[in-house]
């Protein structure tokens, strides 16, 4: 007998893919963006926004037409209906990882932190009155990218950053150098200088 309505599944077999692999590029751009570079790509995270709103009915309407298929097919059917259904229903899994790690990394203060103080950095510690940190050696004209975890209150699941005062310790040849660093919120994404008279700057 004769597969009918292939195009019922070949949509929901689209729509499951594109909801996988689309979800997925934006979550791995925004957050690779981010430990990479320390680059804020916000508009991904009101496009991700949006793409699960409109996936998760579109994802609901695929699984329908899926249902639809398999009733009219049921003499007939085939591995292609388990491969789309499976490809359809791992956007649930996926969802459930994606959302509790952008909310841990959107937590997070990621900075560039550039060396141009004429010659290498050691050690490089940031020190808070709550927290510290440690950075590693920065080589002169090199920059790091480093993440760090501001100290908060959590409060009727919403999250209040505690003031605090940073600074950076750095240990140079023959010298051990403190200077005050910004304080920045979470999420925040900032590239950052360091002088050759030992001040920091923004780029």
């Amino acid at each position: 007998m004769a597969v009918k309505y292939t195009s019922l599944l070949n949509t929901s077999w689209n729509i499951g893919l594109i909801a996988f692999a689309g979800g997925w590029t934006i979550f791995l751009l925004w957050a690779g963006g981010r430990y990479i570079g320390a680059w804020d790509f916000d508009i991904l995270v009101f496009i991700g926004f949006y793409w699960l709103i409109i996936f998760f009915w579109l994802a609901c309407f695929g699984l329908l037409l899926l249902i639809v298929y398999s009733i009219i097919n049921r003499k007939n059917l085939h591995r292609k209906i388990l491969s789309a259904g499976i490809l359809l229903l791992i956007n649930i899994p996926s969802v459930i990882i994606i959302l509790p790690t952008q909310r841990k990394i959107g937590r997070k203060v990621f900075v560039k932190l550039t060396n141009k103080t004429g010659s290498e950095i050691l050690d490089v510690k940031l020190q808070g009155n709550l927290k510290s940190w440690d950075i590693g050696n920065i080589s002169n004209n090199a920059s790091k990218v480093f993440n760090y975890n501001p100290p908060y209150w959590n409060y009727d699941a919403r999250l209040y950053q505690k003031p605090d005062s940073l600074q950076l310790i750095l240990k140079r040849k023959g010298a051990i150098d403190t200077i005050g660093f910004p304080v920045m919120k979470m999420g925040e994404c900032r590239h950052l200088t360091i002088d050759e008279n030992l001040i920091i700057i923004n780029q």
